[in-house]
């Protein structure tokens, strides 16, 4: 019995023994597995303390770490920083190349890191045969987010000498309206172009004098008054008919779209003329026509600035500037909500711009902007005013905003924004009497062309 009793408690120790090697065999074959992919990275400085808020992405496909949304313009890293990197497995030895020194180490994961430049690492796992090689990049904005950067895409256009123009955008294309010593033309160019302008065919105008500046797309259709108060239309920017069912058109103020909460259609506003008056009026698809109020004194008939707001359903529309039919310069707002009722937004108290006419005036980050104009002197502004209240109040824009010192002052410029947030200013003129300028501009707030 004495006997069985050792011999069992011999077994029972191999068998513990064994055991006891079974599982280191096994923690020492995870141990060894060949993983060197980094599975959490992040940065920490007591002197920049908003880089522990910095979310990175690691692309182990590719090899890369970055941090999609960038650090704030003028964000310094002068200072080496801490870097903490978690890995799958605990790798054999970790190499880092430190770009911005031109320095490489065996990485103790303890050392701050220079990532004023991009940092490679190369982790060899335990195997010391494998290994992954990661570059991670700390992305910074390099440009003012606010600042509007502006560039003269081409002084040289159409190489010629022009004496009115407008530019719109549709399907794709600029497309340009001129008048010229030759006559009334038409050119476009694809809007990812810019600079080959092909000229079209123009018909159905007769020997009229146009009122190019006053174009308005709507319902499909193109409409341009004449100085005589007729009133063309186009289904294709080129070919041009009468609207034989309009009154005089003294001119078009912009369209107002419909609403289907509000029960509205759209309509095409005008000021129209009957026995020697001015009245407001609204056309809608069908070519219908609604006569509204008398225009008022001060309302500007020529030389406007025009723009459309869409607010609790319903849509307004706003005419700023220009000259009254007393040839009067304003620089007050006006506005309707149906074309034939029109109030004027601006306290009489207050001045926010001088009187000038040619205003360029649009949308663009979520404000109403207002460029440029000629002035009572006869002379082109370049300053630039926002307003946040749908064109109530205009505040002067900051210095960050300010065309550049080459940009020639003008009115009657073409803008247009574009789906990148580009915003193209064409042509305008200096002065009432000059030519336009046949050249381009585009400029975008920095932080608009920030990707996501």
């Amino acid at each position: 019995m004495k006997k069985f009793n050792r011999q069992l408690w011999i077994v029972g120790c191999w068998a513990f023994i064994l055991t006891s090697c079974l599982k280191l065999d096994e923690n020492y074959e995870t141990w060894f597995l060949p993983n060197c992919l980094i599975s959490s990275f992040s940065l920490q400085s007591d002197s920049i303390p908003e880089l522990a808020n910095v979310k990175f992405t690691i692309d182990q496909v590719n090899g890369l770490i970055y941090n999609q949304d960038s650090m704030p313009y003028g964000t310094k890293i002068d200072w080496k920083v801490i870097c903490k990197v978690e890995f799958e497995v605990i790798p054999y030895k970790i190499e880092v190349f430190e770009s911005a020194t031109n320095d490489s180490t065996f990485w103790n994961m303890t050392d701050s890191l220079d990532f004023r430049d991009y940092v490679r690492f190369d982790i060899f796992a335990q195997d010391n045969e494998s290994s992954k090689r990661y570059y991670v990049q700390l992305n910074i904005h390099q440009q003012a987010p606010d600042s509007m950067v502006w560039n003269w895409f081409s002084n040289k256009l159409l190489g010629k000498t022009i004496q009115e123009q407008n530019v719109i955008i549709q399907d794709d294309y600029f497309w340009m309206y001129v008048r010229s010593t030759s006559g009334y033309e038409l050119y476009r160019t694809p809007v990812e172009d810019k600079k080959t302008w092909t000229p079209v065919p123009l018909t159905g105008l007769g020997n009229k004098t146009l009122i190019l500046s006053q174009i308005v797309a709507y319902e499909g259709l193109l409409y341009m008054p004449a100085s005589d108060g007729t009133l063309f239309y186009s289904t294709n920017h080129a070919d041009w008919k009468i609207l034989e069912t309009s009154p005089a058109v003294k001119a078009l103020l912009g369209v107002i779209n419909g609403s289907a909460v509000g029960k509205t259609s759209s309509v095409l506003a005008s000021i129209i003329q009957e026995d020697g008056a001015l009245f407001f009026a609204a056309m809608n698809a069908a070519h219908n026509w609604e006569k509204g109020m008398a225009v008022p004194k001060g309302f500007p008939v020529s030389g406007f600035g025009v723009a459309d707001y869409e607010t609790a359903f319903y849509w307004h529309l706003l005419a700023i500037a220009g000259r009254d039919n007393n040839s009067n310069l304003c620089n007050v707002v006006w506005e309707t909500m149906n074309g034939l009722n029109w109030v004027c937004l601006t306290d009489e108290r207050y001045v926010y711009f001088d009187k000038r006419e040619g205003v360029t005036v649009t949308h663009y980050d979520g404000l109403l902007f207002l460029t440029g104009g000629i002035n009572t002197s006869n002379r082109a502004d370049k300053d630039i005013f926002y307003s946040k209240d749908r064109g109530i109040t205009w505040t002067l824009t900051e210095s960050l905003m300010y065309f550049p010192e080459n940009y020639r002052a003008r009115g009657y410029a073409s803008v247009i924004v574009d789906k990148d947030n580009y915003l193209h200013l064409f042509g305008g003129k200096d002065n009432n009497s000059a030519n336009i300028l046949d050249e381009l501009w585009s400029g975008r707030i920095n932080r608009l062309g920030f990707k996501d």
